[in-house]
């Protein structure tokens, strides 16, 4: 029941997200999440969850167009507009759902942008455990989120959450602690980069060996 007002709040918010988050941000947020695409190789199977309207899609598919994408959202009319901008590629199965959907496979690359602050710290350690069995060795994990360092961060993300609850639904109220829970299920940072005065980071995860 949850999870169904979810997916219709992202239904009613989709033909307005890309051009609201280009307002409060400008092009920061699609900067973000392309910023690592090089650690991809076109050989890899490659994880998106919550991957919205499509624009990393487009982004991806650019510099990697043999790349194998299951790509994840909630929102059936996300997925619809992803489809549409990618023109439904061959190599990209899209999937209605969450991390309860994806299918059986091994990734080498997991990509959650704007995803891990959906939840609250036990949730996001059950998420993230769902995930370890689907991980290759060798996985990639590229994640983009915001980060909460300074006062105005807190403000900015009470705001954000504050909208979210009300057009979405979502249950969250406070930013998790997405590095750390990366980290106590054996993930290391490899390199990062901020963006929107510190507000925004993005990172390269490795499973450490």
């Amino acid at each position: 029941m949850k999870n169904t007002r979810i997916s219709r709040g992202y239904n009613r918010l989709a033909p307005f997200y890309t051009v609201s988050a280009k307002l409060v941000f400008g092009n920061t947020l699609q900067r973000a999440q392309e910023f690592f695409l090089d650690q991809i190789r076109d050989s890899d199977c490659v994880l998106i969850l919550g991957g919205g309207s499509g624009e990393l899609l487009t982004a991806l598919l650019r510099q990697h167009p043999r790349v194998k994408i299951d790509y994840v959202d909630i929102s059936p009319r996300m997925i619809e507009l992803a489809r549409r901008k990618n023109h439904n590629p061959d190599n990209v199965n899209f999937i209605i759902g969450t991390e309860r959907q994806i299918p059986g496979e091994t990734y080498s690359v997991v990509i959650t942008n704007f995803y891990l602050d959906l939840f609250n710290d036990q949730t996001l350690e059950r998420v993230i455990h769902q995930l370890k069995p689907h991980l290759a060795t060798n996985v990639t994990w590229l994640a983009t989120d915001f980060v909460s360092e300074k006062v105005w961060h807190k403000v900015f993300l009470g705001m954000m959450y504050a909208f979210f609850k009300i057009v979405t639904g979502i249950q969250t109220h406070t930013l998790p602690h997405w590095q750390g829970a990366l980290t106590k299920a054996g993930m290391q940072e490899q390199i990062s980069k901020k963006f929107y005065r510190g507000f925004i980071k993005s990172s390269v995860y490795k499973i450490v060996q």
